[in-house]
């Protein structure tokens, strides 16, 4: 009798088990329904639209397709309309941000990233997706040409408005800073991912944090190694020489070099554009970031040459960060072991960079 209750009882909850599962098979096919085939229907024309950068017809689209089959938080616990939902909001927020309009790309941005059931990689292409919002909104707030002409082929105005709103978010969040946490969260999600850990060391040259960076960037070289310097950074390329991986040759954009000289080069900092206007003062025409062919590597590049003298300059700006202390190294050592005339200063002559370079270059010229 005993064991004849125990196999009912087994008997029922594998009936319960077995009702269950066809409640939730249920309501995963109501997917299938076909208020969500014409909502598909409309998101693939929608696609198709924002491949066109028809961004606004797009955002058109996009919410008729959402008026057709609403965001219902209940549904997110099921895998298709949560990626329905996330795939929505991440193609609204990113014809938004090609459309110069970044308070409602990071909005939208949000909205996907709050959609806590899809998979990692996706999470990472959104907080990617944010992160670059920021960091475009911050460059062209700073008037930068270069990123400025490129945002001008999505053929959007950026007017005195849209420049106000910028302005307006960078005083109450920091641009640079957030787009810092969203490739820094990019990273932690998925640490094999060398496009966030780019990104984040580009991030922090930009804020100043070097030492930060150059962790960064060994990690990028680390998980792929011949990962291209899309933003032609001196100190990713110099880590990759310290590590002997090959570079290609690579102009530094505009966009990265802000210190105008008295000769019109454009340099990386202020300290280089003391030394370049210091030697246009005492009639020393020189070459900047100039590839040399002696280098053990083709990539090797001077920050400085005076043809007149036959000699080398550097300027070490980070030389009391430990890590950067190897990259100096290396960099003097290619200079001896050809037998070339160098000359460098450190981050301790900024203080009286003249009076440096008059000391330095005393046994070549007198000044």
């Amino acid at each position: 009798m005993v064991i004849g209750r125990i196999k009912k009882a087994l008997e029922e909850r594998r009936k319960r088990k077995e009702e269950e599962r066809a409640e939730q098979e249920k309501l995963e096919s109501y997917r299938e329904s076909e208020d969500m085939m014409k909502a598909e229907q409309i998101k693939k024309e929608a696609d198709r639209l924002a491949h066109l950068k028809q961004y606004k017809h797009a955002i058109n689209e996009y919410n008729k397709a959402l008026e057709i089959f609403p965001y219902n938080e209940k549904e997110l616990m099921f895998k298709k309309p949560a990626e329905f939902f996330f795939k929505i909001y991440y193609n609204i927020a990113a014809s938004y941000s090609y459309m110069n309009k970044f308070k409602d790309s990071i909005a939208f941005f949000d909205k996907a990233l709050g959609i806590g059931n899809v998979d990692n990689e996706n999470k990472v292409k959104a907080l990617m997706g944010k992160g670059n919002s920021f960091y475009l909104a911050k460059q062209i707030l700073k008037g930068d040409d270069e990123t400025y002409k490129t945002r001008m082929e999505s053929e959007f105005d950026i007017d005195d408005s849209t420049l106000e709103t910028l302005k307006k978010m960078d005083e109450k969040q920091n641009l640079l800073e957030k787009a810092h946490e969203c490739f820094a969260k990019a990273a932690e999600i998925d640490n094999r991912n060398a496009d966030s850990w780019y990104k984040k060391g580009h991030i922090e040259i930009l804020m100043g944090l070097v030492k930060d960076a150059m962790l960064s960037f060994d990690n990028v070289i680390m998980i792929e190694k011949n990962y291209g310097n899309k933003e032609g950074i001196a100190l990713f390329d110099d880590i990759k020489m310290e590590k002997g991986v090959e570079i290609k040759h690579s102009k530094i954009p505009d966009s990265d070099l802000k210190f105008k000289t008295k000769t019109g080069h454009l340099v990386s900092n202020s300290a280089e554009m003391a030394v370049a206007n210091f030697l246009f003062d005492n009639n020393l025409i020189f070459q900047y970031n100039a590839a040399v062919a002696w280098a053990d590597k083709d990539d090797f590049k001077a920050s400085f040459f005076i043809p007149k003298l036959d000699l080398y300059l550097e300027h070490f700006k980070y030389d009391y960060i430990k890590d950067y202390q190897k990259l100096m190294k290396f960099r003097i050592k290619q200079y001896d072991k050809k037998k070339k005339k160098l000359v460098y200063t450190t981050s301790l002559d900024e203080k009286n960079i003249e009076e440096s370079l008059k000391i330095k270059l005393k046994p070549y010229i007198v000044l």
